[in-house]
Order: C-alpha cells, then sequence, then structure tokens
C-alpha cells in the first residue's frame, strides 16, 4: 500500500512539474467544460425538477382521490371501518373538509400542514369536500435529484461539454501554436525570410490579422538589419583604401623622424588600430549573412584546444592554461574555423580583462544530448548590468588591459548559431567568467 501509494505520489509531481494546467489550450477547455457543463446541468435539473414535482403532485392527487373516493364514500354510508383507511400506514394521511367547513370530518390529532396540496372532491352522492394532503418530504426530491447526478442524460451532459471544450480550445489553440513554432524557427535559424504558414496567413479572424502584421514586422525587421549590414560593409570598404593611404604616409614619416620616435609609434598605433576594427566589421558582417559556407571537417577536440593554448602562451606566457576533453578522443565534424574563432574571441577577452596570473581553463564533454564547451577565467568576472548586453555589437566592459571593440562576443556567439548550437555567459559562482557553448549532438564524428 505504500508503495502504490508512493508511485501515485511521484506521478502527481511528474504531472505538476511539466506545468500542462498553465497551458492555455488546457486553460480554455477546463473554462469551457466547466460553464457548459454547469449550465447545462443547471438547466437538466431546473427543468427536471419541474416536470418531476409536477408528476409527483399528479401521483399524489391520483392517490389522494382514489383514497378519498374510498374514505367517503363509506362515510356516507355510515360504515364505521371509514376512518380506518386513514390511519392505514400505507395509505396518505387526509384532512376532508365539507364544503364551506372549517372542521374536518377526520379525527386526526394535528392540523394540516400549511403547505398542504389542496384539491376539491365530489363524491358519489354529490356532497363538495375539501382534500388536504400533505406534501412528500424534501428528503425524496433530495434523493431523486442525487440520482439524476449519477444518470445517463447527465453523463451525455459531460461528454458533450467534454467535446465542445476541446473543440473551441482546438479552434484557438492550433493557429497560436502554428504561430509559436514559426517565431521559434526564426529565433532558431536566424532567418528573418520566413514567413508564417499560408493557411495561417490567410485567416480572416483575429488570429490571421496577426499573423500578417508579424510577417509584416519581421519584413521590417529583415529589411534594417540588411540595410545595417550594408552600411557596414560599405564603411569597411571605404575605409580600405584611405587606410592604405595613411599606412603609407605613416612609412614614410617614421623614415623621416626615425623608429623611436613617439609620433611614429602613435601613427603606426593608430593605425593598427583601426585596421583592427575594420577586420571585426568584416568578419560581424559575414556571419551576419545567411548564405555564409564555410567548410566542414573531422578534427579532434584536444587538438583545438592545443592551439589555442598555444596561442595564449605566445602572447601571455605567465599565465597558465588548463585543458580538459572527456572523453580524451572527443572528435567534432562541423566548420571548425566558425568553433575557433567562438573560442579565440572568448579568449581574446579574458586576456583583456583578466591579469596576466589569472587562470583560464577550457574543457568539453558530452552532456545528456549536447556537446558542451566551456571557457572559464579566474578574473573578477562581468558586472549584473553588463553580463545581459555581453553579446550585443559594440557593448563594450570597462578595466580591461586593452581596448576592444565590442565586436569580438557578439562574433563568437552568431558563429555558434551558425554551427546550431547556443552560447550563454555567466559569472562562475567561485570566481570569474565562463562561456558555456552547447552543440547538437549530431556534430560528432561517426
Amino acid at each position: 500500500m505504500t508503495t502504490l501509494f508512493q508511485r501515485l505520489q511521484s506521478g502527481l509531481s511528474r504531472v505538476l512539474a511539466k506545468g500542462w494546467f498553465r497551458q492555455l489550450f488546457w486553460k480554455m477547455f477546463l473554462v469551457i467544460w466547466l460553464v457548459s457543463a454547469i449550465g447545462m446541468t443547471s438547466v437538466f435539473l431546473y427543468l427536471s425538477s419541474r416536470v418531476d414535482s409536477v408528476h409527483r403532485l399528479e401521483v399524489l392527487e391520483a392517490r389522494a382521490r382514489g383514497q378519498a373516493q374510498l374514505m367517503l364514500e363509506r362515510y356516507e354510508e355510515n360504515d364505521p371501518r371509514w376512518l380506518r383507511e386513514g390511519r392505514d400506514h400505507h395509505r396518505v394521511r387526509l384532512w376532508i373538509y365539507p364544503q364551506g367547513s372549517d372542521q374536518p370530518i377526520t379525527t386526526w390529532r394535528r392540523e394540516p400542514p400549511a403547505d398542504a396540496y389542496v384539491f376539491n372532491l365530489t363524491s358519489d352522492a354529490g356532497r363538495e369536500y375539501r382534500v388536504h394532503v400533505p406534501r412528500p418530504p424534501d428528503g425524496v426530491f433530495a434523493d431523486r435529484l442525487l440520482g439524476r447526478l449519477f444518470s445517463l442524460q447527465m453523463g451525455l451532459i459531460l461528454v458533450v461539454s467534454s467535446l465542445s471544450g476541446l473543440l473551441l480550445s482546438a479552434l484557438v489553440v492550433r493557429p497560436i501554436r502554428r504561430l509559436s513554432r514559426h517565431v521559434h524557427n526564426l529565433h532558431r535559424q536566424q532567418d528573418l525570410s520566413l514567413r508564417a504558414d499560408d493557411r495561417l496567413s490567410r485567416r480572416r479572424d483575429e488570429l490571421g490579422e496577426l499573423s500578417r502584421e508579424f510577417d509584416q514586422m519581421a519584413e521590417y525587421v529583415e529589411t534594417t538589419l540588411l540595410n545595417q549590414q550594408r552600411l557596414l560593409q560599405d564603411v569597411s570598404h571605404e575605409l580600405r583604401a584611405p587606410l592604405a593611404r595613411l599606412q603609407a604616409a605613416a612609412g614614410l614619416a617614421e623614415q623621416r623622424l626615425g623608429d623611436d620616435n613617439p609620433l611614429s609609434r602613435r601613427i603606426n598605433r593608430e593605425c593598427e588600430r583601426l585596421n583592427g576594427l575594420i577586420a571585426e566589421i568584416v568578419g560581424y558582417t559575414r556571419l551576419q549573412q545567411a548564405d555564409s559556407n564555410f567548410d566542414t571537417e573531422v578534427f579532434s577536440v584536444e587538438t583545438l584546444f592545443a592551439e589555442l593554448a598555444a596561442d595564449v602562451h605566445f602572447r601571455q606566457p605567465d599565465r597558465p592554461v588548463q585543458i580538459a576533453v572527456q572523453p580524451p578522443q572527443l572528435k567534432l565534424h562541423l566548420q571548425r574555423s566558425l568553433l575557433q574563432r567562438a573560442l579565440h574571441n572568448g579568449i581574446d577577452n579574458a586576456l583583456r580583462h583578466t591579469p596576466e596570473t589569472a587562470a583560464l581553463r577550457i574543457s568539453a564533454s558530452l552532456n545528456n544530448d549536447t556537446v558542451e564547451i566551456r571557457l572559464r577565467d579566474r578574473g573578477p568576472g562581468v558586472s549584473p548590468d553588463l553580463l545581459p548586453k555581453l553579446f550585443e555589437p559594440f557593448v563594450r566592459g570597462s578595466g580591461g588591459h586593452g581596448e576592444g571593440y565590442g565586436l569580438g562576443m557578439s562574433i563568437a556567439q552568431r558563429a555558434i548559431v551558425q554551427l546550431g548550437g547556443e552560447l550563454q555567459a555567466h559569472n562562475h559562482p567561485d570566481e570569474g567568467l565562463e562561456l558555456i557553448i552547447r552543440l547538437p549532438l549530431s556534430v560528432l564524428a561517426n
């Protein structure tokens, strides 16, 4: 018994954990079912009670008339047994009054009930009488009402209300779910050219209007983003030519002023910064394009991590780097350049905003239905205000040891999205910022 109770309790916990009662479909179904069931039940009970009341009075009057007729027949014949008919427990107790008199011919000790049913009766001798019959107790009606609640009619009412609730809920919720799947595809595929289902857009009700308005909004956003991409491409392209001339002029100035001149070093440093910014903008716009094609290849994750660690040691020899891959022979089949770019940008962000002695840890593992890659530093982390905006373009933090352009993390996120995965960032409970890359198991090499 205890085991059965535990199973029922665990099953109920799983149902509640899924939150089915929070879904719009079940909310609408329950509301429609309750309203229709209560409404139809109330009408059924009201009409049946009225019919039952009339029927009971008709039956009561018929029984009382027959009994009163027999009693009066014997009474008028002076038969001493006439009152015995009323004392029989199988009979209905009657109060019989001669017409126009307030004294009953029956000799009961108590008066008739105030709510007694009254009818007139003419005896065989032609005399007029008034008969009072007590109504049946309320308990009889309650028993009949309880019987109706478990009757076939009530079962049909519940079935009809359930079917109507399911039908109406499905009519409303199904197009909403199709629109929700459309929005999910827009987010997952990062393709704003997708449009809603034609059947949904052709609807002439409010849901069809909502679908058309959403398509117009998606078209507007797509146009805006395309214009932004073209602007960034045009700006980066137009800056190439003056940058080349500026670098040539800087070379001539360096020849005249010398390598150690502060002015020539400042000019070269600014040219390098401008060249780096243009490169970041070009990389950002390329990843924004949906038709960007990259060659896929099979590679070892441990080898990729070793290359990244060697690059860190070359740039900052004093920084410790930890690598962990489980299983060690883990191999992926995807666009290696995109994953390498995302990890490189994450590492570059850590190198700029953490001390050179702060350790870096790069790990990869199989977690349920995903390949999980984590990059964690031992720095101060990111402020809570900046963390939600970390992947937005041109958003930069403060306190770094170098100057960035605010595009590295945005490029990293877009690269992971191109791979069909997701990139998240959070401050580790111990210390530092941790980037988490989750890729589908389909990227595993056979």
